[in-house]
């Protein structure tokens, strides 16, 4: 496997996380190399974008009159008390996060929390700053959230829309016929091997092995991990890779999806146009999960299934590639699955009385 894909995608990161430290002091740059060993490119990128709100409102607020971004220093962060992370974290609540959903919107601000707070805690721990104010902060209560996925019935009707087009738009028809096949290949990939749209978009050609079915993925923290896939899998990804040929506009290209149609057509497919395919069968062929179906409910639809048919939360653990079984236990919703599998239990007791 090649780091390619995942090294552009760092690249872009660093680039973005740049243009954003480019406006921040100095000392915030200090922080990001003290934590480059702990964090990924695209981690280190979301701890800055969130480190840069927080100076957007202390400027925005008008804490250091007349102090531009850049001129903020830690002796002036030293003032801060908890009083203000809370004033910010309502500024977020209220302003960038507006639209959300309550849930949404206290994980998000936890997160912002959790990122500021680990910005003062490697101040404190260095002796630059003496206090850290977020650390008296109480976290808002989230919700443990609904795990969506896709029943027997939702299954059968988002497959069978990809193969036939059923329901989609008149538009949309008119590009069934040649992105079908990839299609029906990237989902099917993704709901029978749960693995992440990132993992899927990065794979290269030479991480298929059709002899043992199994792909060789780049995993969080870039390790590689061997997954493995079934046999209606490897026919169907056999069968789009006859049909990959008749993309091609490079012959050196690896990746294994590409884009069909365009003036990217051949290159390699990206996280968002699967994201996009993924809402567009779902929406069409499968109205009651709509437009709450991502590729990581695909994930999620895997999840549930490997549960159900093995019983087994280690092995589970291990093909979604999570450190903690506590993670991978959200999938295991042992009372909806209890309830649904009884849910005619009543009726059939009743039945059976009648007849004796």
């Amino acid at each position: 496997m090649e780091f390619e894909y995942k090294d552009r995608q760092n690249k872009q990161a660093r680039d973005k996380a740049s243009e954003l430290l480019a406006d921040l002091p100095f000392y915030v740059q200090t922080f990001v190399v003290g934590r480059e060993g702990k964090m990924s490119a695209r981690t280190q990128y979301i701890y800055i974008s969130r480190i840069d709100s927080f100076y957007t409102f202390l400027t925005e607020k008008n804490y250091f009159v007349g102090k531009a971004r850049t001129d903020i220093t830690l002796s002036d962060l030293s003032t801060l008390r908890t009083e203000d992370i809370e004033i910010f974290a309502s500024w977020i609540r209220h302003g960038r996060l507006s639209s959300k959903n309550s849930d949404d919107k206290e994980t998000t601000i936890n997160n912002y929390l959790s990122a500021i707070n680990v910005f003062f805690k490697y101040f404190v721990n260095h002796g630059k700053l003496e206090f850290n104010p977020v650390a008296g902060i109480e976290r808002g209560k989230v919700s443990r959230h609904e795990v969506i996925r896709l029943n027997d019935r939702q299954k059968d009707e988002f497959f069978n829309c990809i193969e036939t087009g059923d329901s989609l738009t008149k538009h949309q028809k008119a590009y069934h016929g040649k992105n079908a096949l990839r299609d029906r290949a990237v989902c099917l990939t993704l709901a029978r091997t749960g693995l992440r749209v990132s993992e899927l978009v990065g794979l290269n050609l030479d991480d298929i092995d059709f002899d043992d079915c199994s792909l060789t993925v780049l995993r969080k923290g870039n390790k590689y991990d061997r997954i493995f896939f079934d046999d209606e899998v490897s026919d169907l990804l056999q069968e789009y890779l006859e049909y990959r040929k008749t993309l091609l506009t490079d012959p050196s290209e690896k990746a294994v999806f590409l884009v069909t149609i365009g003036k990217y057509k051949g290159t390699r497919l990206s996280v968002r146009a699967i994201e996009r395919l993924v809402k567009k069968y779902a929406v069409a062929g499968s109205p009651s999960a709509g437009k709450r179906i991502t590729p990581h409910k695909l994930r999620a639809t895997y999840a549930t299934d490997m549960l159900q048919a093995t019983g087994n939360i280690s092995l589970v653990q291990k093909a979604l590639n999570h450190e903690s079984p506590r993670t991978t236990m959200i999938y295991a919703d042992e009372r909806t699955i209890e309830l649904q599998n009884a849910r005619n239990i009543l009726m059939e007791r009743n039945r059976n009385t009648d007849n004796s």
